[in-house]
């Protein structure tokens, strides 16, 4: 306790020095905890958006071949995907079936891409507690020939809410089809793979690209874990693979068949398929959420690589700047060491006093540069950004930034923190508990 109290003492003599040496600590903890949150919200926001756009966190595709010889999207087979689905029983929270489809709006001679999911509405809670309507309310969009669109596809077009619009769709064979729908909803912006996003009824959509109102092409899975995504998903790869249903999705080659991402957009319809490579009932696809947000977390990556490098070369830089602040006080004090010395203190206690000087800085600089990033955590997290640029709206919590505090990163820079300052206080500090005190007492500077 002695030595610790002459550690601080010491500290507090020299106000200048342990303003400079404890702000640059606090500056580096407050860069690398600020970015830190930063990237984490990004990535929270970024699933969250993806689950209730695409609703769910595993899915599971399904195509046929057709007598001639064409690749369609759509499920038949229920009863393998529901004894395949019986691997996973335990770790699914909701499942829902939906349909998918690719087309235009044409209201006039205006026309504006609209990608559309057909949804149940009955049975889809999750996603009508969490669709934002702008205009309309939940009870009118249920019905059957509602569509509910992103604002912007509602401006680009010129309609208004309550008019009828003609959708363009290619049915599940390959043909040109168009089906009539009334605008009950619109929501702020949604966008899934570059295209608007809207919402109908599935068993209305169905009817229009030639499937029966009770099929579906895609079912979405819930899980109760969501950092269980890619272990269920393999699960239930390999029990589709023991009923002989999953296929293998290779790398495509110009002019083949759709892979997974294009099967969820709807655009699974009418590719031929070479005699050899046909086969016989419904064949599964699995992909994840996490296969959906590649693109999105790499960019989430990067950021955390960037903060990393950067707070290496902080660390570095206070590091160097510690080493050789401590060995300037070694000479400044080896007078006082000596006399200490001389009366009684134990090398163990000398070295002990100049490391507590640096995990008191360490610990005070952490301190100040934490409260500094929850500070200003909460203030970027107060600017509304709004949904001007929709492939940044992906990343926001309604229309602001999230900066959650993240205990494990915390404790890492911590750990790392604490280590490179003593490391760096550590060889002035032996040096000074080597010293006999009769040569301190005779040096002179």
């Amino acid at each position: 306790m002695t030595t610790l109290k002459m550690a601080i003492r010491n500290i507090l003599r020299q106000k200048k020095r342990t303003i400079l040496l404890g702000g640059a600590i606090a500056f580096g903890v407050m860069i690398i905890t600020l970015v830190g949150s930063l990237t984490s919200g990004l990535a929270v926001n970024a699933n969250r958006t993806f689950t209730n756009l695409l609703g769910g966190h595993i899915y599971v595709s399904g195509s046929e071949v057709t007598a001639s010889g064409r690749e369609v999207t759509v499920v038949r087979d229920v009863a393998s995907l529901e004894e395949a689905l019986l691997s996973i029983e335990n770790e699914i929270e909701e499942i829902h079936f939906r349909s998918q489809a690719g087309g235009e709006m044409i209201f006039g001679s205006a026309t504006e891409p609209i990608q559309l999911s057909g949804v149940d509405w009955d049975s889809e809670t999750t996603l009508r507690s969490n669709l934002d309507l702008t205009q309309g309310n939940i009870a009118d969009v249920q019905l059957e020939d509602t569509i509910i669109v992103p604002e912007p596809v509602l401006d680009a077009l010129g309609v208004v809410m309550g008019e009828s619009v003609l959708v363009r769709l290619t049915s599940i064979t390959g043909q040109q089809t168009v089906g009539d729908f009334v605008i009950r909803g619109t929501v702020a912006d949604a966008g899934n793979f570059g295209l608007a996003s809207g919402y109908v009824s599935r068993s209305y959509l169905n009817g229009i690209i030639g499937m029966t109102e009770d099929q579906f092409q895609r079912v979405n899975i819930g899980l109760v874990d969501t950092t269980l995504v890619d272990s269920v998903a393999q699960t239930l790869e390999s029990e589709l693979i023991l009923l002989g249903k999953l296929e293998i999705v290779e790398e495509e080659e110009t002019g083949g068949p759709p892979n997974p991402a294009m099967m969820m957009q709807g655009m699974g319809f009418g590719f031929q398929v070479d005699e050899e490579d046909r086969w016989e009932g419904t064949r599964f696809v699995v992909t994840t959420i996490n296969d959906t947000m590649e693109p999105v977390l790499t960019v989430v990556n990067l950021l955390d690589q960037v903060a990393l490098g950067l707070f290496v070369v902080l660390l570095t830089i206070t590091m160097v700047g510690l080493l050789n602040t401590f060995r300037m006080i070694l000479i400044e004090r080896t007078r006082e060491i000596g006399t200490i010395r001389a009366v009684g203190m134990q090398r163990k206690e000398v070295r002990n006093m100049f490391l507590f000087e640096a995990l008191t800085l360490a610990v005070v600089g952490a301190a100040v540069g934490m409260i500094l990033s929850i500070a200003l955590g909460a203030v970027f997290g107060a600017i509304p950004f709004g949904s001007g640029n929709p492939a940044f709206s992906v990343f926001l919590d309604g229309d602001t930034l999230a900066f959650p505090f993240n205990l494990g990163n915390v404790i890492v820079t911590l750990a790392i923190l604490t280590a490179g300052t003593l490391f760096s206080a550590y060889l002035p500090a032996r040096q000074a508990a080597r010293m006999r005190p009769a040569d301190a007492l005779r040096t002179s500077y």
